[in-house]
């Protein structure tokens, strides 16, 4: 890995890398295209939610769309730890802070909307997101007779998550500012697409068996690089909480519980913090009052 260089596009050579200019030029091009299609993606979605019809098949479609082009046909765009990796990559080679410039603009304004409306970007925008979403509905199901029924999934705790992938976190930047090396492109499972339009080497070969390994896990485990090694999904999480623009129950809410019982990431409670809401949509299908909106008055 040490010569190859990840990017928004898939791993290329660190030739490329000779750059005149102060800043990751790479990075910033596709910086932009990844904030081009989030875009799209954001105002679409928050439209459909905000008007009550961001049914499942509607989500579906669109986590289809998202996996099919920017999962397939785009080789994983857009990449949210791109510019963490490029980051990283700073960090370990010494570089000064001005060429982080691009990737740190583009961190803020993603993380700018998890601040905003939670985690929209993560629920519809990632191909890596979408792709566990899908999955998870073979064994995540929409109502609680089924999901009962259903006894080949694993839950684990919001708390449990959490430690784990913000200890992932401190060792990535614990490595990268002692050590001078970044780890993180090992565990990059987005690089893993890209066998669909290379010719596999070692270096391919070990992202497409990690995104593999997502994707069979998906099936069992809620969203589990999401919630266990996203680094990107550690901050946007931090931020997440303080949104104010969230889904809320409003009063015609009776305090059934379903929303709570149904919710893959167990936050869904009244009083919890929507840190690891995805919006799937499961405790708004499943609420028989309708009490469940998302408030865009903050």
């Amino acid at each position: 890995m040490k010569n190859l260089k990840q990017i928004g596009f898939g791993v290329i050579s660190s030739v490329f890398q000779e750059n005149p200019l102060p800043f990751d030029t790479y990075g910033a091009i596709s910086g932009v295209f990844m904030l081009f299609l989030w875009l799209i993606t954001f105002l679409f979605c928050i439209m459909l939610i905000d008007a009550k019809l961001m049914s499942q098949k509607a989500a579906t479609v669109i986590y289809l769309i998202t996996f099919i082009i920017g999962g397939l046909l785009l080789v994983a765009i857009p990449n949210t730890l791109l510019p963490i990796s490029e980051i990283l990559m700073a960090i370990a080679d010494r570089k000064d802070l001005w060429y982080l410039l691009p990737v740190l603009t583009v961190l803020t304004i993603l993380f700018g909307t998890s601040l905003l409306v939670g985690r929209i970007f993560c629920g519809y925008a990632c191909p890596l997101g979408t792709f566990q979403e899908l999955l998870s509905k073979i064994n995540f199901k929409q109502d609680i007779k089924n999901q009962k029924a259903n006894k080949f999934h694993f839950e684990v705790s919001k708390q449990l998550t959490g430690k784990v992938r913000w200890t992932f976190v401190g060792i990535l930047f614990f490595l990268a500012i002692l050590l001078g090396i970044n780890i993180l492109p090992y565990f990059d499972p987005f690089s893993g697409f890209l066998v669909l339009r290379s010719p596999i080497d070692l270096n391919l070969f070990i992202a497409f068996v990690g995104l593999s390994i997502v994707g069979i896990s998906s099936i069992f485990l809620y969203r589990p690089y999401c919630r266990f090694l996203c680094p990107f999904g550690a901050g946007s999480d931090l931020c997440s909480r303080y949104a104010k623009n969230t889904y809320q129950r409003t009063e015609d809410c009776t305090e059934c519980g379903l929303c709570e019982k149904i919710c893959p990431t167990h936050v869904a409670a009244a009083e919890s913090n929507k840190g690891e809401c995805y919006y799937c949509n499961r405790c708004i299908e499943i609420c028989p009052e309708d009490a469940i909106k998302l408030n865009l008055e903050g």
